[in-house]
C-alpha cells in the first residue's frame, strides 16, 4: 500500500487510521438546541442572534444540527431535538432557514416559499416540545444602496421568560 506525504495510507482500511493528539474540550453545559441549514453562509448571523435572544454566553452551551434545507427539510429528523429535549431538558431551541438560494430547496425557490415553510415547521416543533422557548429565524440578503446586507428575521415563543 502506498503512502501519501502526511503518513497516510491512500486506501483506507482498518489499520490505516492516523492519530492526532487535541486537547480535552471538556463537557460544557448543555442549555439550548439550534437547528441550521448546513449552507454555512447565515450561521454566524443565525447563532449570534440565537445566542442574545436565548441569553446563552457561548456556541459552546448549544447543539447545532444542520443540513440542507435546515428546519424545513429536517422535519423528519428527531434524534437530536429529541435527545436535547427529553434527555438533557433544553428548554431553548431554536428553528431556521434562509433565503438567497438554498440547495435544499433548489435554486429556483424563492425567499417567501422557503419562509412559510420554516413557519409551518417551527410552530409543529412548538407543539412537540411544550416546555420550551422557541426562537425562529429567517435569514436572507437584502440590498441596501449599493450593498447586500445579511438580515435575520425572528419570532420568538419564550416560556416564562
Amino acid at each position: 500500500m502506498s503512502e501519501q506525504p502526511n503518513g497516510q495510507a491512500n486506501v483506507p482500511d482498518e489499520e490505516s487510521w492516523l492519530e492526532v493528539e487535541c486537547d480535552i474540550p471538556g463537557i460544557p453545559p448543555l442549555y439550548g438546541f439550534l437547528q441550521l441549514c448546513a449552507d454555512r453562509r447565515f450561521h454566524q448571523a443565525i447563532q449570534q442572534t440565537f445566542q442574545n435572544d436565548a441569553g446563552l454566553m457561548s456556541p459552546e452551551h448549544y447543539w447545532i444540527h444542520a443540513d440542507a434545507g435546515g428546519t424545513p427539510k429536517m422535519e423528519c429528523q428527531r434524534t437530536a431535538p429529541d435527545y436535547c429535549y427529553y434527555t438533557k431538558k433544553v428548554r431553548l431551541m431554536g428553528w431556521s432557514a434562509h433565503g438567497n438560494i438554498c440547495g435544499g430547496f433548489g435554486d429556483d425557490v424563492p425567499d417567501d416559499v422557503i419562509r412559510r415553510a420554516l413557519y409551518v415547521v417551527a410552530r409543529r416543533r412548538e407543539e412537540d416540545y411544550p416546555e420550551a422557548s422557541h426562537y425562529i429565524y429567517f435569514a436572507t440578503l437584502v440590498k441596501k444602496g449599493d450593498e447586500e446586507k445579511a438580515v435575520v428575521h425572528c419570532l420568538k415563543h419564550e416560556k416564562g421568560r
